[in-house]
């Protein structure tokens, strides 16, 4: 009997494990998007803007915006990881809420108020690719 259980033990504990690791493998494939299902990355859309909201966080840098000329819509843009964009020239005060920018970016899809940044020139002249 007490031979029995740990065959059941066994097989039963090589099978968690085998689930718990696909099931890890799975959630980690799924947990990031590629940017073509969520933007058209065969459009660019630049407009002069000003800053409603600049947020350096993991995953993503957020940049809100506000499309000058009228336009109340306001627009949420998302940038690489505060590493990789760091490394273009970016920081935690590259950017603040009332800034007048000019961005170039990838809109979302199915007229979704998204984008993702290709590059920014802030008011001084400053060009930031993403």
């Amino acid at each position: 009997m007490r031979r029995s259980l740990w065959l059941v033990g066994s097989g039963f504990s090589r099978t968690l494990s085998v689930t718990a690791a696909a099931c890890l493998v799975s959630a980690s494939a799924f947990a990031h998007h590629g940017a073509a299902s969520i933007y058209d990355m065969g459009k660019e859309t630049t407009i002069k803007a000003t800053v409603t909201e600049y947020v350096w966080t993991n995953p993503h840098v957020e940049l809100g915006i506000s499309p000058s000329g009228g336009a109340t819509t306001e627009l949420l843009l998302e940038l690489g990881s505060p590493p990789n964009i760091r490394n273009r020239g970016w920081s935690s005060r590259t950017v603040k809420a009332g800034d007048v920018v000019t961005v170039t970016f990838h809109p979302g899809l199915r007229g979704a108020k998204i984008g993702v940044v290709v590059k920014m020139v802030t008011a001084d002249g400053k060009e930031l690719r993403a």
